[in-house]
């Protein structure tokens, strides 16, 4: 307060002087409660998560440990109980089974696909061509780019929020129970998923099911695999168009591209 304030509130009548410095108490309070409650819900979400992310196998849990944030690894915690029976199918392969795929004939027939998929976009767009990187992406990747990516971010954000407002607003003990906890996990699982990027470890890209093109002139890249080129580039240039002239005929091999979230360069390698 400044001083000529402090001098105007002497000269006022202590009634008054009374009612201000009780509404300034009460203001306080206030705040201070709120800001008790946020703490103590996020405190709970905490807990919650870590009970939740305890029923999960344990290539699910040791990810999430390596994963950034409490929201980021609230994200990756849905999205693996929403996998359900297919996390482990679906799980990315560790180095040795990279490595015994890449000396398989199922890796020789991709490299082949992907090399007649180039073929024809060569002969139909001249002086342009695909790229493609065939290599297994490893969890290691996978897990730095989820901890990394802007859009992750924001998502594991909303979602750690409606999680506060869920315990904070429904009938949570303060320490889960088997319950709470299934109660709290079904919450989860009836959420919409939100993130652009499969979770870690769930990525097709992971079992070499996924083949990202990107359309190069000479050693230039035209079109890559850039969510904010989508609109100017993939889709006013036409490069999504002609990209599925050349798969068409491959259907069956190549599925796609992958709609949500929009990803024209992504396809699914299902042969």
């Amino acid at each position: 307060m400044k001083l000529n304030d402090a001098m105007r509130m002497r000269d006022r009548p202590r009634w008054f002087v009374m009612i201000v410095g009780f509404a300034a108490m009460t203001g306080f309070a206030t705040m201070t409660a709120s800001s008790l409650a946020g703490a103590a819900s996020s405190d709970a979400v905490a807990a919650y998560a870590t009970a939740a992310a305890s029923q999960l196998p344990e290539q699910a849990r040791s990810a999430i440990e390596s994963i950034d944030g409490a929201p980021r690894r609230l994200l990756a915690t849905q999205a693996y109980l929403r996998a359900e029976r297919n996390l482990l199918t679906r799980w990315s392969w560790n180095d040795r089974e990279i490595a015994e795929y890449e000396q398989s004939s199922d890796y020789q027939a991709m490299n082949a696909a992907v090399a007649t998929v180039n073929a024809r976009f060569q002969a139909q767009n001249p002086g342009y061509s695909l790229a493609v990187n065939t290599q297994v992406r490893s969890l290691d990747l996978q897990l730095q780019r989820w901890n990394e990516n802007p859009a992750v971010g924001r998502a594991a954000e909303r979602i750690y929020s409606m999680a506060r407002d869920e315990v904070r607003n429904g009938e949570y003990p303060a320490t889960p129970n088997a319950v709470a906890t299934q109660h709290f996990v079904a919450f989860l699982k009836s959420l919409s998923a939100g993130a652009p990027l499969a979770a870690p470890g769930l990525s097709l890209h992971g079992q070499a099911r996924a083949m990202d093109f990107q359309v190069r002139k000479g050693n230039g890249t035209v079109a890559g695999p850039d969510v904010a080129s989508v609109a100017d580039v993939w889709e006013k240039q036409g490069w999504a168009r002609r990209l599925r002239q050349a798969i068409d005929p491959a259907q069956g091999i190549f599925v796609g591209p992958l709609q949500q979230p929009n990803e024209p360069w992504h396809y699914e390698y299902v042969k």
